[in-house]
């Protein structure tokens, strides 16, 4: 058995990580992919990515976000091949993750799953001492909803990618939505501009910048429509616009997370064709 640890995944890293995720996902029924980036870490040198090779086949897989100070938590998340499980791998990588961590003085951290596989894996908590600390849903769709050219949102309303002249707006409009400071708003927008495999989309009112949102491969994060224009189904239309000009650039799945206890949110997805498909729990030590 061999382990790399690394900053970056190189092209090749990618293609093998996504292939391991499709087998698990079609062995576990589950749905939800690691982020194979660090774009969002915050301390850049930091290795983000722990490698299992058995010979060349790529069976196990750790991702570190890492997104904030050290006295913030760290999601750590674990995909190890269906057929390599139960032979260290996962306790190998994890050592190996929590001395990372330590290194940068990360002392909290959590785990990723799906219910799908602890419901699978019944005695999967009490055998690793490990509790649900939180949930996301994750949706998705693979046949998005279209707008007709006559909705009246059409006349009020555009999206498009989002261009260098958008920076200063977005990074305000942003810092209000998620209650970030200007520095760490312009940052995230930066980083995601920065980032060749992102597109990066606005939502206008009559040519006023008053949403955002990242889009990777498919999912959808940092979405948010400035506090002034909610209530109006803008977002539910932010998003289909978004899925149809995605479409025609050859992507055809959709994804994104959100917390149960948003319901706003939640009711705002489903109107753009999302369904909950599976719920990510973050599993923390039990004390």
């Amino acid at each position: 058995m061999r382990y790399l640890e690394k900053i970056k995944l190189d092209s090749k890293e990618v293609k093998q990580a996504r292939q391991l995720a499709k087998v698990i996902h079609e062995h576990d029924k589950t749905f939800c992919d690691i982020y194979l980036s660090n774009q969002y870490n915050y301390f850049k040198d930091m290795p983000t990515f722990i490698l299992a090779y058995d010979n060349e086949e790529l069976i196990g897989l750790t991702m570190l976000y890492a997104d904030e100070k050290p006295d913030e938590e760290v999601d750590i998340h674990v995909e190890v091949s269906p057929k390599k499980r139960q032979q260290g791998v996962a306790t190998e990588m994890i050592k190996r993750a929590k001395k990372i961590l330590n290194k940068y003085g990360y002392q909290n951290y959590d785990f990723v799953s799906e219910k799908a596989f602890i419901e699978q894996n019944p005695t999967y908590l009490s055998n690793n001492n490990l509790k649900v600390d939180a949930t996301d849903y994750h949706m998705s769709t693979q046949n998005p909803e279209k707008i007709f050219q006559d909705d009246k949102l059409n006349r009020i309303l555009g999206v498009r990618q989002m261009v260098k002249t958008d920076f200063n707006k977005v990074a305000s409009i942003y810092s209000v939505a998620f209650d970030l400071d200007i520095a760490n708003a312009k940052t995230y927008i930066a980083e995601s501009l920065a980032d060749d495999q992102m597109l990066s989309f606005v939502l206008t009112y009559k040519e006023d910048v008053i949403g955002y949102c990242a889009v990777d491969d498919g999912y959808f994060f940092g979405l948010f429509v400035a506090r002034d224009y909610q209530g109006h189904g803008y977002a539910s239309f932010f998003i289909k616009k978004m899925m149809e000009i995605l479409l025609r650039k050859g992507i055809n799945e959709f994804s994104l997370d959100v917390e149960p206890d948003n319901i706003a949110a939640v009711r705002t997805y489903q109107n753009a064709g999302l369904k909950i498909v599976s719920e990510t729990y973050y599993l923390v030590k039990e004390k």
